[in-house]
């Protein structure tokens, strides 16, 4: 393995102290946001277009399909960005491009295989789905289809390479084409012969337009990193191959309770409840997670913050982070749910029309949940700098149990009401566990001298 460079701490001074690090949080949270707040304009229009032409019953059975894809992404596709930024940053700091590059370069790998396991799963699991909602050859291929495009477009690691090097301009750019394809995709059907199929179609093809302009952004400028040039070899790199699989490990498993969590309880829903109750569900569902793609856009870099801050052992620096990003984010969910008790009937009625107004119940305690993470958001992101992802897939295990439990009782006897009341227990605990273990990473942080990477 190469010996790595010193590097000035004069650099690395530099780095963390000509920026305040939660202006500089907010900067690269403002390229996030104009990517999602585009998104969230558009996805208000095709989400509109799907509820009123699908039907409360084809746009349930639509959104099932989209979570059964979603869910299996989750348990066999790594998402690699976090491990890409995580060992990558010391590397920058150092000058080290080519140690770098051979990171990148792993990460791809490892999401690509997964995705071509996730091909091979759907293939399995496809004829039981279709027997169970009668779906037709074509709704079979274009499931397929969209399937395919899904796992095997490789957009994690291009987002890590960006996000490492500060770059979330690039990144931004790649998230809004994907609800700019589906809004055009969607008013085109709208206006010719909209079905379930060609909805399909469209998501697919937003999957893979974003897939391509993510990779252009690494390719065009930053190709002294780009994980795909001949001198990238697949290698473990530093700090060991032990530390790096259980991070990955630790850190996808986290996701995929994440996402079992915002995607399953829909696919649930609509298995045992059936599909005009699924729609009703997961459109209460779509307009709450609006929220929480504004936990997002100050989430990622701010993981990205705390992980340099940690790498060149400012302790004292990520503790005030922290805290102060623990303040605006409960703050400003307050107002957010205000936002949302007040005007969410208004809300779901602009958007699908009056035979959706049963969700607005759903949505306020959906809501709710999504406030509570919000609230909370800085909690898992330090988790992962200071290198205790291990705790935070403790908080999300356990939320998941309550989750499934309770959702056992709850369902059969109350229905989508009683999933949602789940759904709001389960990110009260979740939450509690990830504050608690977060206070002590904080006045503990496991990695409190700089990164032996960088001398």
């Amino acid at each position: 393995m190469e010996k790595l460079k010193p590097v000035s701490r004069n650099m690395l001074s530099k780095w963390s102290s000509s920026e305040d690090s939660l202006v500089r949080v907010f900067r690269n949270s403002s390229w996030l946001f104009s990517a999602k707040g585009v998104g969230a304009i558009l996805s208000i229009f095709y989400l509109a277009i799907l509820t009123r032409t699908l039907g409360v019953a084809g746009f349930g059975e639509f959104m099932v399909i989209v979570g059964a894809i979603q869910v299996l992404t989750a348990v066999l596709k790594l998402q690699t960005w976090q491990a890409v930024v995580q060992y990558g940053v010391p590397y920058l700091l150092a000058g080290q491009n080519q140690a770098f590059r051979k990171l990148s370069a792993q990460n791809f790998w490892i999401e690509f295989l997964g995705g071509l396991a996730a091909c091979g799963a759907l293939w399995l699991m496809l004829p039981y789905g279709a027997s169970q909602f009668g779906w037709s050859n074509t709704t079979e291929q274009a499931i397929m289809g969209y399937g395919v495009i899904v796992f095997l477009s490789v957009r994690s690691t291009p987002t890590g390479i960006l996000r490492a090097q500060d770059r979330f301009g690039g990144n931004a750019f790649g998230d809004a084409i994907i609800p700019i394809v589906r809004f055009a995709g969607a008013l085109v059907l709208f206006v010719t012969a909209p079905s379930m199929t060609g909805f399909l179609i469209v998501w697919g093809l937003s999957e893979f337009v974003s897939f391509v302009v993510m990779w252009l952004m690494v390719w065009q400028h930053h190709d002294s990193v780009h994980p795909l040039r001949d001198d990238a070899a697949i290698t473990i790199v530093p700090p060991s191959r032990q530390e790096f699989v259980a991070f990955l490990l630790f850190t996808n498993l986290a996701y995929l309770v994440s996402v079992i969590r915002e995607r399953l309880v829909v696919v649930i829903v609509g298995f045992f409840v059936g599909p005009a109750a699924a729609g009703l569900f997961r459109l209460a569902d779509q307009i709450a997670n609006s929220l929480n793609r504004l936990a997002e856009v100050f989430a990622r870099p701010l993981f990205a913050e705390l992980s340099r801050l940690f790498a060149i052992g400012q302790s004292r620096e990520s503790r005030a982070l922290f805290w102060r990003s623990l303040r605006v984010s409960a703050i400003s969910g307050g107002v957010l749910f205000i936002g949302l008790l007040l005007l969410g009937k208004n809300i779901i009625a602009l958007i699908s029309g009056p035979e959706y107004l049963a969700a607005y119940p759903i949505l306020l305690l959906l809501g709710a949940a999504t406030i509570i993470s919000l609230a909370g958001l800085g909690l898992e992101p330090l988790l992962q700098a200071a290198g205790r992802a291990r705790n935070a897939l403790i908080a999300r295990v356990a939320g998941l149990i309550a989750l499934g439990l309770l959702l056992a009782v709850f369902l059969p006897t109350f229905g989508t009401i009683g999933a949602a009341w789940v759904m709001l227990i389960s990110a009260i605990l979740t939450s509690i566990i990830l504050f608690v273990s977060s206070r002590t990473a904080i006045r503990e942080p496991q990695h409190p001298e700089p990164d032996p990477r960088i001398a």
